[in-house]
């Protein structure tokens, strides 16, 4: 996207910019340097095995920033972390004593818009802290409570890759269904044990497009061809979420002396599951009738007893609201979408700051524009760490994959405020 079209695109650049951002940046006290090359100038509010959350300000405007221990090269401190003498007790510090010969689990909840607020490179971002607290042996438990209206259906097969190809060889890999519609349905199908909430639902997977038309031709026949591949990861008859997907008949006969279901693509067996005029949605009751499910728990302690267990180790804190404790990974989960939803509502705001402190930074004379280059960074630091937070923010806002953002947009734009220092 060329420099012109961005400007028309996200903001006006005004007569008054030179004014709007020249005050110093003095409340900066600490800097997080990260292995990607970025600095991250602010205040250390909070830290945890390495990991840490940031403050930092444009003007007026304040944001607290999550960064994993592992993309961390190093720190450079001028004030002290705030970490015990912060008076809000961190709740990820306050996991409870293990019990004896009990697994280790987590929960750890998909909730948004898929490909925004649930998407594959967090889960992933998330297996380190999971390893720390349950293990990698095969023997922790992580329960994906899930709820979501679906999302984008580019994100749906980097998910399902990262649940069957890092987590089950990792842990016990389990779906808890508070509402899964379309592409968080799909999502969740590689699960190889799904329970339900009482009030869950699951499916209703039709894929749009454009004005709302639902997706059809060579489109639609990649997606039922890439949900049969993703059923098979599941043990799923790829016939049941082909059902989800178009109008098509769904029964099954369920053997009385084995519990075995057959299904059929038509109305021959013993349950009508669809009649075939209607996109198929499972409620619990359903799900758990035509053994889809293993089962339905309204709780926790529900949930562990259909596992198989006297006693699950939850790992995490209680809080209010919750119907689980909360893990490091979860509350890592919880300050992700946070971000995520933050970003989304301060988008323009963003562009249009940046922009203010881009044409400050060239208009200003040469004995002082390094200081306005420097805030022209640190507004640009904060688009791309949008972009960093969720790459699906490069395709969803300028229409580029993220290596092509990286290289056109990104790189573009570091390469004009480096030459400002240089005219």
């Amino acid at each position: 996207m060329s420099i012109k079209a961005f400007i028309s695109r996200f903001a006006t650049v005004a007569a008054a910019a030179l004014l709007l951002v020249a005050t110093h940046l003095s409340f900066a006290s600490d800097v997080v340097h990260l292995k990607d090359g970025r600095k991250i100038e602010g205040t250390i509010v909070r830290e945890l095995d390495g990991s840490v959350w940031i403050k930092t300000r444009l003007g007026s405007i304040e944001n607290t920033e999550f960064f994993l221990a592992d993309n961390i090269a190093k720190i450079e401190r001028d004030a002290p972390a705030a970490t015990a003498t912060d008076p809000k007790p961190n709740p990820i510090q306050q996991i409870r004593p293990r019990t004896p010969g009990a697994p280790r689990g987590a929960i750890i909840s998909l909730e948004g818009t898929v490909g925004i607020e649930m998407t594959a490179k967090t889960l992933y971002d998330l297996i380190p802290i999971l390893e720390r607290d349950l293990g990698s042996d095969g023997t922790g438990i992580v329960v994906f409570k899930i709820n979501s209206g679906g999302g984008l259906l580019l994100e749906i097969q980097r998910l399902s890759d990262v649940i069957h190809n890092e987590y089950k060889k990792r842990f016990r890999t389990v779906a808890w269904i508070e509402s899964a519609i379309s592409a968080a349905a799909m999502t969740a199908h590689c699960a190889e044990e799904i329970y339900f909430l009482p009030e869950g639902n699951y499916g209703a997977c039709t894929g749009w497009s454009g004005r709302l038309q639902a997706v059809a031709g060579r489109g639609l026949e990649e997606v039922l061809y890439m949900m049969e591949r993703i059923s098979a990861r599941g043990g799923y008859d790829p016939k049941i979420m082909r059902a989800m997907q178009i109008n098509e008949p769904l029964s099954c006969t369920i053997d009385p002396r084995t519990g075995q279901v057959y299904w059929y693509q038509t109305q021959e067996g013993e349950h009508l599951v669809n009649p075939g005029n209607d996109i198929l949605t499972f409620t619990a009751q359903q799900a758990e009738r035509y053994r889809f499910s293993k089962g339905t728990a309204k709780n926790l302690a529900e949930l562990t007893q259909k596992l198989g267990y006297q006693e699950v180790d939850w790992v995490g804190e209680n809080r209010v609201g919750y119907i689980y404790p909360i893990s490091r990974a979860e509350s890592a989960m919880l300050d992700f979408r946070k971000k995520v939803s933050d970003d989304q509502a301060r988008t323009n705001e963003y562009f249009a700051t940046y922009m203010e402190a881009r044409a400050a930074a060239a208009q200003a004379p040469r004995d002082i524009r390094p200081r306005f280059v420097g805030r022209a960074r640190q507004n640009l630091n904060r688009i791309e760490s949008m972009v960093r937070n969720n790459p699906n923010f490069a395709l969803l806002t300028w229409g580029m994959e993220l290596s092509d953002w990286e290289r056109d947009w990104l790189a573009a734009e570091k390469e004009y405020l480096t030459n400002l220092l240089r005219d």
